[in-house]
């Protein structure tokens, strides 16, 4: 894939992750009518990322709700099951992951480009606060009513590839929405391969972990 094709697949994926992962911002709490949705930290940005960009982590996540205990109705379990061996029919493992690099906190890339577009063309607003030695902490991103209309009205109505990232969206939502960037980047260390890979090495996927999980829980072949 050409270095433009990624850049524009990373716009698309990063603003559609702050709209369906953000909350609504009331009225009386607005430090600018603009700011209609609110996304916190950067951590739950690359930790999002990092579940849709591989499938198989994903997968993994999802059996470890099961192993866990945290999903037990026989309807939500088979429901989980289906989506793994869809996800699995369809080769995403290979298909659809985008490498990230692991660094000092985890899967990671960086996105600030990414973000300066999406101000520069008025989508987002993006506010934070820098310490004393120049750190920069508490990233908001703010969608504005320009952003949420081009998403409603163009990229998910005109744009079919990105009907995929809004199902993978829902998808990790309806599981792992209420997970904080930190929270989710100590699920995601649990897994060795992810924990072991060196910094600034790509990280490796984990078919095979996936495979051997889901024929342990459901006694049948992943394939």
């Amino acid at each position: 894939m050409s270095i433009v094709a990624n850049s524009y697949r990373s716009k698309l994926r990063i603003l559609l992750i702050l709209y369906f992962f953000s909350e609504k911002v009331k009225e009386d709490e607005r430090e600018s009518m603009e700011h209609i949705r609110k996304f916190k930290s950067e951590v739950r940005i690359q930790k999002i990322d990092f579940l849709i960009r591989y499938p198989d982590y994903l997968s993994a996540e999802l059996l470890w709700l099961i192993e866990s205990n945290q999903i037990q109705e026989d309807s939500s379990i088979e429901n989980i099951k289906n989506i793994i061996k869809k996800i699995f029919r369809e080769n995403e493992p290979e298909i659809k992951r985008d490498d990230m690099l692991r660094y000092f906190y985890g899967a990671y890339e960086d996105i600030d480009d990414i973000i300066s577009f999406l101000v520069s063309v008025g989508f987002i607003d993006f506010k934070s606060k820098r310490s004393v030695s120049g750190r920069v902490y508490e990233k908001e991103y703010y969608l504005t009513m320009l952003g949420i209309n081009k998403i409603e009205s163009d990229i998910l109505t005109g744009i079919p590839k990105a009907i995929w990232y809004k199902e993978r969206c829902e998808l990790i939502g309806q599981y792992f929405g209420d997970l904080s960037g930190t929270e989710l980047k100590v699920r995601q260390y649990q897994h060795e391969e992810y924990r072991n890979t060196p910094l600034n090495e790509y990280i490796n996927g984990i078919q095979s972990e996936v495979i051997s999980k889901f024929l342990r829980i459901f006694g049948e072949e992943l394939d």
